[in-house]
């Protein structure tokens, strides 16, 4: 409350600064912008993550169990990749000659049964506690952990005109429940990730938010914001709390990027070859990834891409229902044009050496079709959500390509080699960057907390 009190007292002093209704810099782009502080050099300077939305089932893709009863290995067989000894599944054969540029993590876990509470889990490192681990009711509040690319936003410093952390094309939500981890959480709105909130292959795709008003010209703009920096001065003495410290940095930043012909151009998919398009999939997986490979080239340090897998009827990976046709029709395809594409994109742009793809849900699927381990209703032709074990996919950034980091059981219900926890995992992402997770972050009330309960996972980077 008090942080929410005094930024709206600031941004009421600046309601003069507004034409027609419109105000010269958007409530959108305050709420979306960070200031960060300096600290220690990492190994990576950006991160691009790709979150499939639903939970991918891992033994239907790439932790495949052949050799299982049919009633864990399924409908789809495995096929040979371009690195002995590693397999996919048979629907994935642009993927199977890539594998050399991925690091596999099959052992991946935590106790999250649910999609809010998972996704909270996967985005922030954080488990909520046992009662809400089943629950989907579990909401976005300003009490959470923040999003790891909200910390890395803060936390690193690097170059301006630029959002620290970008996520898009949507926001992800369990039926009318905001899910958590996608924000700054207690860290307050001023760090909070810039949305995107449009699909990026619409043919109308343009962030109008990053334009002038037509009634404002330059330098109209220019002397407004002369304007508000006197009034800035006036107030810095009587409410220097650490909320109005950051909203100020945030208009400052907004402004920087109103001016910026770069961050403008970075968010400008037209500029990009239509048949490179064509190769990343002209669909919204393939264009949001395109566009999160544009973000990283610019600068931004962290980008979230949220993948609706499908433009048909699913809106996920939830593949309760007819878990094989949906994956065979509808969500392996988009994989199969994108992801390659993207990594072929990132080398040949030299970009895979500094930055790290991460490809993951907010957990697996059960190796035993039809079971039921959550609190949603699941059939015979589907498999339910599982994060006992699951499989996520990691490039760049210093990790040795075509290889696998521990694995799953003989039936793939748990960690069988080097579990990795996604605090763990959450807490090697922070080193990556140069960023103690032992140390202490405070909130908009200037309390502190732990960043991270993990701990940096040995041999996981070269």
């Amino acid at each position: 409350m008090e942080y929410r009190n005094a930024a709206e007292r600031l941004i009421g002093r600046r309601g003069l600064l507004q034409t027609g209704g419109v105000a010269l810099l958007s409530a959108g782009l305050l709420n979306r912008l960070s200031a960060r502080d300096a600290t220690r050099k990492g190994r990576i300077k950006s991160c691009l993550m790709l979150f499939q939305v639903g939970g991918v089932s891992q033994i239907d893709t790439f932790d495949m169990k052949p050799e299982a009863d049919e009633t864990i290995r399924g409908e789809f067989r495995p096929i040979d990749t371009n690195v002995p000894g590693m397999s996919v599944c048979e629907h994935l054969p642009r993927m199977s000659q890539h594998m050399d540029q991925v690091c596999v993590v099959r052992s991946v876990y935590h106790r999250m049964l649910c999609h809010n509470p998972a996704i909270y889990a996967a985005l922030s490192g954080r488990e909520v506690g046992e009662s809400l681990a089943i629950s989907s009711k579990t909401v976005a509040s300003r009490e959470d952990y923040p999003h790891v690319g909200a910390v890395v936003g803060r936390l690193t410093t690097q170059p301006l005109m630029l959002p620290s952390s970008v996520s898009l094309p949507f926001v992800l939500r369990n039926a009318s429940a905001t899910s958590p981890g996608q924000n700054a959480g207690f860290m307050g709105a001023a760090y909070d990730p810039y949305l995107v909130l449009r699909d990026p292959n619409a043919r109308e795709f343009k962030m109008d938010e990053l334009e002038l008003p037509t009634n404002i010209n330059p330098a109209r703009a220019a002397g407004r914001t002369r304007l508000l920096q006197r009034f800035d001065e006036g107030i810095r003495r009587v409410e220097e709390t650490a909320s109005v410290q950051a909203y100020r940095e945030h208009y400052r930043r907004a402004g920087d990027l109103l001016d910026s012909n770069a961050t403008r151009s970075a968010f400008d998919l037209s500029q990009e070859p239509e048949q490179l398009r064509d190769r990343y999939g002209r669909n919204m997986v393939g264009q949001s990834t395109l566009l999160g490979r544009r973000l990283i080239e610019a600068g931004v340090p962290f980008v979230t891409v949220y993948s609706p897998v499908s433009e048909i009827n699913s809106p996920s990976w939830d593949t309760h229902l007819n878990n094989f046709p949906r994956l065979k029709q509808e969500l392996l395809p988009p994989v199969d044009l994108a992801l390659p594409t993207l990594l072929d994109d990132m080398r040949d742009r030299g970009l895979l050496d500094d930055t790290l793809v991460i490809w993951a849900g907010e957990f697996g699927r059960t190796p035993l079709i039809g079971a039921r381990r959550s609190n949603n209703t699941n059939n015979a032709t589907g498999r339910d959500h599982w994060p006992g074990c699951y499989t996520i996919l990691m490039a760049g950034g210093g990790l040795s390509g075509g290889q696998y980091y521990g694995a799953s059981d003989r039936l793939g219900w748990y960690p069988r080699e080097k579990p990795l926890h996604i605090a763990d995992l959450m807490a090697t992402i922070y080193d990556a960057f140069g960023i103690d997770p032992s140390q202490s972050i405070s909130d908009s009330r200037g309390r502190p907390h732990l960043l991270s309960e993990g701990r940096v996972v040995p041999g996981l980077f070269a």
